[in-house]
Parts: C-alpha cells; sequence; structure tokens
C-alpha cells in the first residue's frame, strides 16, 4: 500500500478516535439507541435516488454523444465510483465510474470522462454558493465578523471550479496555461483534456437539463440528510420542518467541500465530522448529537455504496488494477 495514503488514512483514524474519545462513546451509542429506523430507511432511500439522478445526468451527456447506454448499465458504475471515492483523497475514486462504463460498453474514455467530469461542475457552483450563504446564517447567528480567510477559501475554491469549467469548454484557456506542461506528467494530462474538449459542445447542449437534474438531487440530498437529522431528533428551528429542510439544503452541500479539498484525510474522513461538530455547536447542537449525525452521513452513505462491490472487483479482475493504484485516484 502506497505510504502517503496510510498518512492519510492514519490520520483520518486519529481524529475519528479524538471525536469520540472527547465527546465518548457511550454519549454516540445513547443517541443511536434512541434513533428511529424508518427515518434512517427512507434517509437510505433518498441517497439511492441521488445516484440515480446522478447516473441519469451522465447518461443523458453520453446520449447527446451517440452512445445511447439503459439507465440500469451506468447505475453500478456510478455506485461503485462513489464508493471508490469514499475511500481515496479528494474523493478522486469517483473518476472510476468513467472507467467502468468505457470498460463495459466499449466507449472512448474521453467520452465518458466527460459525462462525469462536465455535471460535476454544476455540482460545484452548488457547493460554493451554499457554502457562501452558511457563511452569512453563522455570521447572523453569531454577530462573527472577521471574514477575510473565509472569503478567501471560498474564493480559491470557486477559481479552482471556473478554472477547470474552462480547460474542459473553452479550448483557448489551455493554451493560456500551457507552460504548466513542464511540470510532470501535465502534458498527458493536457492532451487527455484536449479529447475531451472535442466532445464539451455536447454538455453545454444539454445544460439546461443537466443544471435541472442537478438541483433535483441537491434535493433529494437535502432530504436524505433532513431524515437522518430527524431520525436523532435533531432540529436548528424547533422543529420547523420548512426551515430545518432548507437549511439542510445549504448545509449539505457546504460541508462537503472539505471532503474534496486536497487535504491529508481519505475523502475528508474526520475533517468534515470536526467540520460538523464546530458548525453544529454554533446552533445550541450538543456535541454527542452533532458527532452522531456526522457520522450516520457518512456510514449510511457507505452502507448503500458497499452494494456495487462486486462491480469494483469485476473491473479490477479484467484490467489487474492493484489497490495503489485505486488509493491515489489512478486507474
Amino acid at each position: 500500500m502506497d505510504r502517503s495514503y496510510i498518512v492519510k488514512l492514519s490520520l483520518s483514524v486519529l481524529i475519528f478516535i479524538a471525536l469520540l474519545y472527547f465527546i465518548g462513546i457511550d454519549q454516540i451509542v445513547s443517541v443511536l439507541a434512541k434513533a428511529k429506523p424508518e427515518f434512517i430507511i427512507t434517509a437510505l432511500l433518498s441517497y439511492v435516488l441521488v445516484n440515480v439522478s446522478m447516473s441519469y445526468r451522465i447518461k443523458l451527456v453520453l446520449d447527446e454523444l451517440g452512445h445511447k447506454l439503459k439507465l440500469q448499465t451506468i447505475f453500478p458504475s456510478s455506485l461503485a465510483g462513489l464508493l471508490a471515492s469514499d475511500v481515496t483523497p479528494a474523493r478522486s475514486g469517483y473518476f472510476f465510474t468513467a472507467f467502468s462504463i468505457s470498460s463495459k460498453a466499449n466507449i472512448p474514455l474521453e467520452k465518458t470522462m466527460l459525462s462525469v467530469f462536465g455535471p460535476q461542475i454544476f455540482d460545484f457552483l452548488i457547493k460554493v454558493f451554499s457554502a457562501f450563504v452558511l457563511f452569512l446564517i453563522i455570521t447572523q447567528k453569531t454577530g462573527f465578523t472577521n471574514i477575510f480567510y473565509t472569503i478567501i477559501l471560498l474564493v480559491g475554491f470557486l477559481i479552482g471550479v471556473i478554472a477547470a469549467a474552462l480547460l474542459v469548454f473553452y479550448p483557448p484557456f489551455m493554451k493560456m496555461v500551457s507552460f504548466l506542461r513542464i511540470i510532470p506528467f501535465m502534458p498527458r494530462i493536457f492532451d487527455f483534456l484536449s479529447k475531451m474538449q472535442l466532445h464539451s459542445e455536447a454538455v453545454l447542449k444539454i445544460k439546461g437539463k443537466i443544471l435541472l437534474i442537478t438541483l433535483i438531487s441537491w434535493l433529494l440530498k437535502a432530504t436524505e440528510w433532513f431524515f437522518l437529522s430527524r431520525a436523532i431528533g435533531l432540529s436548528f428551528s424547533n422543529n420547523d420542518v420548512v426551515l430545518d429542510f432548507a437549511f439542510m439544503m445549504v448545509f449539505q452541500a457546504a460541508i462537503t467541500i472539505i471532503q474534496f479539498l486536497p487535504i491529508p484525510t481519505v475523502a475528508g474522513a474526520g475533517a468534515s465530522e470536526a467540520g460538523f461538530v464546530a458548525i453544529l455547536v454554533l446552533f445550541n447542537v450538543p456535541f454527542a448529537v452533532s458527532a452522531t449525525f456526522a457520522l450516520l452521513t457518512r456510514f449510511s452513505m457507505l452502507f448503500v455504496d458497499l452494494f456495487s462491490i462486486p462491480v469494483l472487483l469485476d473491473y479490477l479482475h479484467k484490467n489487474t488494477l492493484d489497490f495503489d493504484k485505486l488509493t491515489k485516484g489512478e486507474f
């Protein structure tokens, strides 16, 4: 196993241990013991629908590119990509989805990669918007005025999203940053992006449909987190359903940014849970409830993703992909 991955995994585990030690495992078990299973099951079903909507976006792009695949062909690969993202830094493993679809349907990788990466840009824009709204809510509630570092972080993330969009959809931008080719491996990345650009117009043609599906996915993800919070009796507004749901729309999109940051953890594991607790405490949510909610959002997702193990193993068998490459996000 790659040494850097071991370091990242160790850091994630240490953060989890610190959280559990600080809050107390008995406290978390106490909260879980009172959880309503019907709400957890509803949340799991909502997450499945999130995955269906993500798969449908891929299908829309591939259809536009002339590759008519059934949704039931794409869905297992998308779920397997999410499972790979659960164990890779910055969730880079989700790109396994493209490799899996290419392998099964004999479609050029640049097309399947475009079908995955193109729609994701819409997701990232929503996350940045949500993070900004969440920050405004926290500022209003706490009276916090030192906004400099937070604004810098959000602007930096937004610039990264815009740059990624330009690399895929605006060929002249690649020429502007061609000096980056001096970096090892960058020529290969640039060459691959050039192939993606040849087909990027397909995404732009159906951008309205992609945006609509992305918004539906956002609502479904908020539904998932809303029911997980209700399962353990967590509320931010004295059980006002509308306000709680609206908060979840913003909170879930904003907090997941941590999972995509290039920090030395596995898919933000530990770091995002610490972020959960730090933010929810500002809303007078007890430590134990905050930590339990954070753990539920991660492990309920992992529970569903694990059903795609046969897809992942089948690809590994056919392509002799080793675990070291997987944990680096290489396929």
